[in-house]
Formats: structure tokens, sequence, C-alpha cells
């Protein structure tokens, strides 16, 4: 009894510590870099997930420490009938297979449902009246951005560089698409890429032939320059030039989009 005692009061201790450790790590967040509505769901199922498990892997982690020190033994002896480890004991068993099943109907029902259902929620058409609608082509290897409500087929950078910019906190509809365009001799003439922006914690694969849908909305003006994580990548192994098929992303204000369009226009203007 009293090893249970002392067992149960370090596994308390650890896993206040340990708690006290999550919480340090989710107020800085130094892993992941958000700026969405949906990327936000995602970061708080994993925040919720990570605070229920951690007195789960303190256990087992103390655990088999605890075990290793309690029945340690030299080679060749056998350890007193005292110091043997049940392995019937039907109790841990019964708590061990319960807690387990509890715990994965929790995360069933939450985060994994009831995130869900928010995300499925973006995607009603009620919800998505006013969005602003961006029209993604992926072909190898090059993301191409067109944005029909206002009459502009390919944006680009001052470099000539493929290049998204989205004012902040509107709705936005991907129109996601996979063929080339500069040889449209068969629609499907491509392959599968994944539509990848890790700042807005979205991933959605783009098939030939297929037209598919992603919404959201960016929640913080930033930049590609400011951080990495604000860029589109393929993530579906697609060829050779995979590893460089991105493209840069800008969240902005609604004034510096406006002045953005303008400009993508006039650069269209004067190309034609």
């Amino acid at each position: 009894m009293g090893e249970n005692v002392v067992f149960t009061i370090l596994w308390v201790i650890l896993s206040v510590l340990a708690e006290i450790g999550d919480r340090v790590l989710i107020h800085h967040n130094p892993m992941y870099y958000i700026v969405s509505n949906q990327g936000e769901l995602a970061l708080q199922a994993f925040d919720f997930i990570m605070v229920v498990l951690t007195p789960v892997f303190v256990f087992v982690a103390l655990f088999l420490l605890f075990t290793m020190v309690r029945f340690h033994t030299k080679r060749g002896e056998m350890p007193p009938a005292n110091r043997r480890f049940a392995v019937d004991n039907k109790a841990f068993v019964v708590v061990w297979v319960g807690g387990s099943i509890v715990l994965n109907l929790l995360f069933f029902l939450h985060p994994t449902t009831s995130a869900m259902e928010q995300m499925f929620a973006l995607d009603e058409p009620a919800a998505n009246t006013h969005d602003l609608i961006v029209d993604v082509t992926a072909r190898q290897w090059e993301w191409i951005f067109s944005y029909p409500q206002y009459g502009l087929t390919q944006t680009v950078n001052a470099n000539g560089q493929d290049m998204l910019e989205l004012p902040v906190n509107k709705p936005v509809e991907f129109v996601l698409r996979s063929y080339d365009p500069y040889h449209t001799y068969d629609q499907y003439a491509d392959v599968i890429h994944s539509f990848w922006i890790p700042a807005f914690g979205i991933k959605e694969d783009v098939i030939p032939g297929e037209t598919r849908y992603e919404y959201l909305t960016p929640t913080k003006i930033t930049s590609f320059s400011v951080n990495p994580m604000v860029r589109v990548q393929c993530a579906e192994v697609c060829g050779p030039g995979h590893p460089w098929m991105e493209a840069p992303l800008k969240v902005v204000s609604q004034a510096q989009f406006a002045q953005w369009i303008k400009y993508e226009k006039s650069l269209a203007n004067g190309a034609g």
C-alpha cells in the first residue's frame, strides 16, 4: 500500500508540473503559427488533446521507471513473492481498459465531432454569400490564382511570381482545380496536388477532373516575409518540381487589398 501512495503522489506532482508546462507552451505557442478561423479550430483541438493526455503520458512513463526500480533483480535471481508483479490484477486491467475507452469516446465527441461540425458549418451556402472567390489552379509545378469577381486571371508579384493576397477578416472561398491551362487539349493532363497553407491550418487534395472547395477567414495581417508558414505549398508528391511548387501569401487590410487589386489590373492591362 505504501508503494501505491508514493507512486500516486509522484504521479500527481509530475502531472501538475507537466500541465504547467503545457499552459506555458499553449500561451507562447512556438510550434504553430495560425492566422485563420479553421486553423484556430485545429489548434484548439490539439491543445485540448495535449492537456488531457499529459497525465496519461506521465502515468505510463512513471510506471515504466517505477517498475524497473521496484522489480529490479540481479541476473539469474528470482524476486521474492512480495515483489512479483501481479499480471492477473483485475482491478488494474478494468481501470486501464475502461479509462482508454472513455478517453477514446471523449476525443471522438470532442474535439473531433464538435470541431468537424463547426468546419461543416463554414461550408453552408448561407455562411458564404459574400465570400471573396479565389480560383486556384494547380499544375506541374505552379500555383495560379485568379479573382473572377475582379476580372483577374492570374496575379503575380513584382518579380513575376504567382502571388496570393487576401484581405483580413474577409471570408474566402477557394475553388480548387488541377489541370494545365497552357495545354487545354486534355483537362485531365496533370496529376494530384495538395493545396496546403500551413498558417491557415488547411490541406486539401486537388485532383484532375474534380472541383473542390475550401472556406476560411484570415484573422491576422501577415505575410511570407513575416513567417514562412504563410505560403501556399504543394503537400502531395507530384514530380521532380514538387519541392519548389510554392507561392507567397499576404494577408492585408481591406484598403491595401483594394490597392493591390488596382495594381494587378494595371499589370494585366499593360501585359495586354
